[in-house]
């Protein structure tokens, strides 16, 4: 009986070294928890994120005006080929045809002409 109650003072004992270790354990995570609040600072943080969001739209809001200025561009030498076939069609209708006379033009200055 003697040997039992020896092994239970010997659990309890272990029992309470495990206690203190965690409890130590807690201590040093409390103090770390405690720096880390210290050194947050909420409405500092509050204000980076704002600014972030702000600039954030603003380069969005830049975005998207660019890609408009390019579909903008985009479309307009659409416009120029649209213009030039309606010239073409219409100079076809009245009987005029460019081509004839671009056959007869000369495609490449002469080298005498461009040594002068």
């Amino acid at each position: 009986q003697m040997k039992c109650q020896m092994q239970a003072v010997g659990l309890r004992l272990q029992t309470i070294k495990s206690t203190q270790a965690m409890t130590e354990a807690m201590k040093g995570a409390a103090k770390a928890m405690r720096a880390m609040n210290a050194a947050v600072k909420p409405i500092a943080m509050q204000k980076i994120l704002m600014e972030f969001e702000k600039q954030n739209q603003l380069m969005e809001d830049k975005q998207e005006m660019m890609d408009d200025a390019m579909d903008d561009a985009m479309e307009a030498e659409d416009e120029e080929g649209q213009v030039e076939e309606v010239v073409g069609q219409v100079l076809a209708e009245i009987g005029i045809d460019f081509t004839e006379g671009m056959a007869a033009a000369p495609g490449a200055v002469p080298a005498a002409a461009g040594a002068q």
